[in-house]
């Protein structure tokens, strides 16, 4: 578990100016997307693929999210929701939302209190349901983040919702790159756990199910094979693990999305992935990392 007033990481804010065509890409590459939902307090719309965490209290998933009502936007999603696809927050789960927002604080972000939010998901052929959260929004930095409490997180995990033809079984990392890893330490802070040296001048740091990796930009294509759209600090992606990568290579193959590999991954570069290069990894047995819940 995380240290009390600590967060991990739960899941990706992710911009898409089309919600429909970008929900019809992730289902061609093998993905079961959740319904459309709204927050409608707030303009804003989303669909969810939602994975299987290891851990208690948490979920697991990409959130695809677009506006639809820009009049209703809160400022702090105005820049957020706009310009290219991508990876716009790195979005952690802090039960003790209000003690993790005293931290942040003390660490010297700008921050508004904690929001709660309701959304409806109208699911066909059963009830709706409304799931309810406090929300941070994110925070304006290089490497956005922000964080939630749930207070259904059952809600995310349907057994129904989280199984995929392709096989995808949760995200295992999340990748981002910067000439300097090492200046993003306030994640230590934030997550509990101090950052770790990894390969090629790479940082890591541990947070729950999920781990955040901070590249050199140099380093990337020779990893994944992939040339940078953009200079400077910037979230590059994301590492799912899957079941099999030949159910994998079928799913691609089957919805005619392009792809390439890479030692033992199966790639699919930016300019495919809306903006995120993804990277899907075979089940391994890893130790635990500090952060995951061994219970």
């Amino acid at each position: 578990m995380t240290n009390a007033g600590t967060a991990r990481i739960d899941h990706l804010l992710t911009y898409v100016p089309d919600l429909g065509s970008a929900g019809a890409l992730f289902e061609r590459m093998g993905f079961y997307l959740s319904p459309v939902s709204h927050i409608e307090s707030m303009g804003i719309a989303n669909r969810m693929i939602l994975m299987q965490p290891q851990s208690a209290g948490q979920a697991n998933f990409i959130e695809l999210m677009s506006p639809y009502d820009r009049g209703i936007l809160p400022m702090a999603m105005q820049a957020v929701l706009s310009g290219d696809a991508g990876i716009r927050s790195m979005v952690l789960v802090a039960p003790e939302i209000e003690a993790f927002h005293g931290l942040m604080l003390e660490q010297g972000f700008e921050s508004a209190p904690p929001a709660h939010a309701k959304r409806e998901w109208k699911i066909p052929g059963e009830a709706s349901v409304f799931p309810e959260f406090d929300v941070i929004f994110p925070v304006d930095m290089a490497l956005r983040f922000n964080a939630c409490k749930y207070y259904n997180l059952h809600l995310y995990l349907r057994e129904d919702w989280t199984r995929h033809p392709n096989g995808a079984l949760r995200i295992r990392k999340v990748l981002a790159i910067a000439e300097n890893p090492s200046e993003f330490e306030v994640f230590s802070r934030l997550f509990g756990y101090d950052g770790q040296d990894g390969e090629n001048g790479s940082r890591v740091y541990p947070s729950g199910d999920i781990m955040l990796e901070i590249l050199r930009p140099e380093t990337v294509h020779k990893r994944f094979g992939v040339e940078l759209p953009h200079a400077g600090a910037q979230y590059l992606g994301y590492e799912i693990e899957v079941a099999s990568l030949d159910q994998l290579r079928d799913a691609l193959k089957g919805g005619d999305v392009p792809f390439h590999e890479r030692g033992n991954t199966v790639c699919v570069a930016p300019d495919v992935g809306l903006g995120s290069l993804i990277v899907f990894s075979g089940p391994e047995r890893l130790s635990l990392h500090p952060g995951a819940d061994q219970n």
